[in-house]
């Protein structure tokens, strides 16, 4: 029994969290107050009750059990006004009962001058001053017509009633002024929040006109790229395409970490495509043969690694020439070397696990001087579990650290003496064959309620909606050989004419344009086609890569979205399944 009223009386202190911070603090000050007021009335009750004086006793005490009662009963938020309603009016009363008795010491109205503190802190500086200055009443009243009228119960002297009364109002001032000072610093907090937020969102707005800007003509480069990888070219000519491609997927992984957007495949990691391993690393390591001073490297498979390997090895090329970057940037060596082992660690069948190994003659300097052990060198037993992140960091290795981990492996670096080891691995399918595309959660859409003829890509009728004149040429050079009928609207108003005369099976539409914008364009095209029961599949085009723009594209009546830079199989793959 004991133990259940401890608990209650603690849980009185610990609101629940509700998210209603200002209700809670609230509900606590009230509970504080109330649990003080129930003790010294209590303790006030009982002194009374022990010097026989039961005319005081017997009032104290039933204060008492009111403050008990009001303490333990639950509170619910629309009964907190009358909780506080009648709490004031308790401590009112039972301070109005010690100014007119003095209590048992003769001093109990020494307890009103905190009165205003906690009447202002509960209600507020309008309410709280409106209670104060009805108990002021009370006590100017008792000191001016209730003793004047009853000269025996004059329980103060003259100069006390001056002193108490001079106290009080103190009190008040004192009160008032750290309720406006706490007031004022909760409007600034306010304040500096809304700012924050307000400037919050005006850097995202420049970073999405950034990225809007940059993504444009990474779209045409790519482009481009994609289309000469296409064309006959000698060995060299295509190591030299492919180290292009390389740092413009590198600026498109800069950008995509700008705007922090989700979308992950701009990276290419779900390409795949058949390739020799030992081929495709010995092309790679050849692009550094101009180095000065000169690398040495030594190149060692094992022999259970198969010939041919089904992957992404534009990826594998882009991690190796990120690494051997940053390896040969740091490393002061005069002779310096990289040996590269690979290995194939225990899987599943037609699966090859690849453990890839790069060790270099390069030492690392920590970068704390603090986590030095004596030797100059970092604590080698625990510098995977620590400072992994921190040499990352070091050597300029984040955007590779992330095209590692984008389908579940890890960067790990060993510096040792004299020497640092690179460690990651990568998974492939052992043998010829290509691997199907993944399946994007974003592109499935809810069925139809409308039936459309299956088209078929050479046949289809394609409006393209672009106000660049670039990107049309670019967007056409990526689609022309598999589709035929290709027309062009430069604005979202241009696109709503030739629509409203020509039937097309598929719309690319862009999304920032003059005149009328994509959006629009796209709620104008479905509010027609309400009309007549038919559906046109739009594709939405853009540069802008947040979430929200996807999901603004998507809410206007887009079936699907696709944001620049993007590979042309991307593109005919989207236009293909749109089209079925």
């Amino acid at each position: 029994m004991i133990t259940k009223i401890l608990n209650r009386v603690i849980s009185q202190f610990i609101p629940e969290l509700n998210g209603k911070a200002d209700i809670e603090s609230k509900t606590l000050l009230l509970n504080l107050t109330n649990f003080l007021f129930f003790i010294i009335v209590l303790t006030e009750g009982i002194l009374s009750l022990i010097s026989e004086d039961l005319a005081l006793a017997a009032p104290l005490l039933l204060f008492s059990i009111f403050f008990a009662i009001n303490f333990f009963l639950p509170v619910h938020d629309d009964q907190e006004k009358r909780y506080t309603l009648f709490f004031l009016t308790m401590a009112m009363l039972t301070l109005s009962f010690f100014i007119v008795t003095g209590g048992n010491s003769g001093m109990g109205g020494i307890w009103s001058l905190f009165f205003p503190f906690f009447a202002l802190s509960i209600t507020g500086r309008r309410n709280g001053s409106y209670w104060t200055l009805g108990l002021l009443g009370v006590m100017l009243g008792h000191f001016i017509i209730w003793q004047s009228l009853f000269p025996w119960m004059n329980t103060y002297s003259l100069s006390h009633q001056l002193l108490f009364s001079g106290a009080y109002c103190v009190a008040f001032l004192l009160a008032y002024a750290f309720q406006f000072i706490r007031s004022e610093v909760s409007l600034e907090k306010d304040r500096m929040i809304l700012e924050s937020e307000n400037q919050n969102k005006a850097q995202e707005g420049l970073i999405n006109k950034l990225s809007y800007q940059i993504r444009t003509p990474l779209n045409n480069i790519t482009g481009i790229l994609d289309i000469m990888e296409n064309t006959i070219m000698n060995e060299e000519q295509r190591d030299y395409i492919n180290t292009i491609h390389i740092s413009t997927n590198n600026l498109v992984s800069v950008v995509n970490n700008l705007v922090v957007t989700s979308k992950s495949n701009t990276l290419n990691m779900q390409e795949s495509s058949t390739f020799n391993l030992y081929t495709t690393l010995n092309n790679t390591l050849r692009l550094f043969s101009g180095e000065t001073p000169k690398v040495r490297f030594n190149l060692s498979l094992s022999a259970d690694i198969p010939g041919t390997l089904t992957g992404n090895y534009i990826k594998i090329k882009q991690i190796f020439l990120n690494l051997i970057n940053s390896i040969l940037r740091y490393n002061k060596q005069p002779t310096r070397y990289i040996t590269i082992e690979v290995e194939r660690l225990a899987g599943m069948p037609g699966k090859a696990e690849l453990l890839f190994k790069l060790t270099s003659n390069m030492s690392i300097t920590p970068p704390d001087k603090s986590d030095e052990s004596d030797d100059g060198f970092f604590n080698y037993k625990d510098v995977d579990r620590i400072n992994n992140s921190r040499i990352i960091h070091q050597l300029d290795l984040g955007i590779t650290l992330k095209i590692i981990e984008a389908d579940g492996h890890s960067l790990t670096i060993f510096p040792e003496k004299g020497k640092t080891v690179f460690e990651f691995t990568e998974s492939f399918i052992s043998g010829p064959g290509s691997s199907q595309p993944l399946d994007n959660p974003s592109e499935r859409r809810a069925p139809e309620s409308f039936s459309r003829p299956r088209v078929n890509l050479k046949d289809a009728n394609i409006l393209l909606v672009e106000d660049n004149f670039s990107n049309q040429q670019i967007i056409i050079l990526y689609i022309k050989n598999e589709i035929k009928k290709i027309d062009v609207a430069f604005n979202g108003k241009e696109a709503l004419e030739k629509f409203g005369y020509t039937k097309y099976d598929l719309i690319l539409m862009d999304i920032q344009m003059p005149i009328m914008d994509g959006i629009k364009a796209t709620q104008k095209i479905r509010e027609i086609e309400q009309s007549t029961g038919t559906h046109t599949p739009i594709i939405a085009v853009t540069a802008n890569a947040f979430p929200e723009d996807k999901e603004r594209c998507l809410a206007s009546g887009a079936d699907d979205y696709i944001s620049k830079p993007f590979q042309p199989e991307e593109l005919l793959h989207m236009i293909r399944k749109n089209l079925l």
